[in-house]
């Protein structure tokens, strides 16, 4: 019982941490982008969340590791660390996916203090010595990309052909980058000054035009996944699985209307006002964005597709 709570809490925190640093890491991106030293969001961002993050990654998806090795050899803690059983652990697909992970969070962390270095260097020595953002966003796409890859290497996803990987990968990059970006928006609608409130304006308008690129990837790779898993769309509205599914569709349509209503009302024209009701609408967006991955958790391990 203890090393099954143990496993749990270590694959919900590298789970967890796979969503989060995504998003994360494109709001820094698009924070980079602002000029000037107006928003100071970045910063406290990337110490006080990325950061933070990747390490939990690191050691939740090592900790996984350890744990695997751990139950296999059956001989308490000191077993965790048998190298022999690790070795033979580590030719499996759970050390595939271990690999792909740990590659992921270094690249993301290597990514996170690139920018915040690229934040902290200029006020500590001279406007010229900014460190371009470059190098961070090639090492935070292949850190993103790497996350994603994991989950082609375990479960059920090894058996899919290569398309269908594609796709799988195409997924969670999307909802990695759209789940994980909420927290960090949410934060950067708290009050702020008006010189302030134009560079949060500016960041919300370049995650605008990225984030219709990354619905549309999600919601394709998502219909191409339920096609396989469901053997076609003959089966899908039956039973309690047909039923769930037709929530789940009507959670993501809600949240592709918040979506364009904060593109085309909310930022264009934000003020201290609608920087409030647009802090509300994320704060919902999040909330609905928590309900379908509930959903999906139960469709996908209690109810499962009608073969």
């Amino acid at each position: 019982m203890i090393w099954d709570s143990a496993i749990l809490l270590s694959k919900w925190l590298s789970y967890l941490a796979m969503i989060t640093v995504p998003g994360a890491l494109l709001v820094s991106w698009l924070c980079a982008r602002v000029p000037g030293d107006d928003l100071q969001l970045d910063r406290r961002l990337l110490s006080h969340y990325v950061l933070p993050m990747t390490v939990m990654g690191v050691v939740a998806s090592s900790l996984f590791f350890l744990l695997q090795v751990g139950v296999i050899n059956q001989r308490g803690p000191a077993g965790m660390l048998d190298p022999v059983m690790a070795g033979i652990l580590a030719d499996t697909s759970v050390g595939d996916g271990m690999r792909w992970r740990l590659t992921g969070f270094f690249a993301a962390l290597i990514s996170a203090a690139l920018l915040y270095l690229g934040r902290v260097w200029p006020a500590s020595r001279s406007q010229s010595a900014t460190l371009s953002p470059m190098p961070a966003m090639v090492l935070g796409a292949i850190a993103i990309l790497a996350l994603s890859v994991s989950f082609t290497v375990l479960g059920h996803s090894n058996q899919l052909d290569v398309f269908s990987r594609l796709m799988v990968v195409t997924h969670v990059v999307a909802v990695s980058l759209w789940i994980g970006a909420l927290v960090p928006l949410y934060s950067l609608c708290r009050d702020q000054h008006a010189d302030e409130i134009r560079a949060v304006a500016l960041v919300m308008k370049l995650f605008g035009q990225v984030a219709w690129i990354v619905l549309a990837a999600m919601v394709f790779s998502g219909v191409w996944m339920l096609w396989q898993l469901s053997d076609g769309f003959t089966q899908l509205l039956s039973a309690a699985h047909g039923r769930l599914l037709l929530i789940k569709l009507l959670l993501v349509a809600a949240l592709l209307g918040l979506a364009a209503r904060h593109k085309y009302r909310l930022a264009p024209a934000l003020t201290a006002q609608n920087l409030f009701r647009l802090r509300r609408s994320i704060a919902l967006e999040a909330a609905l964005a928590g309900l379908i991955l509930l959903l999906t958790a139960v469709l996908t391990t209690v109810t499962g597709p009608v073969n």
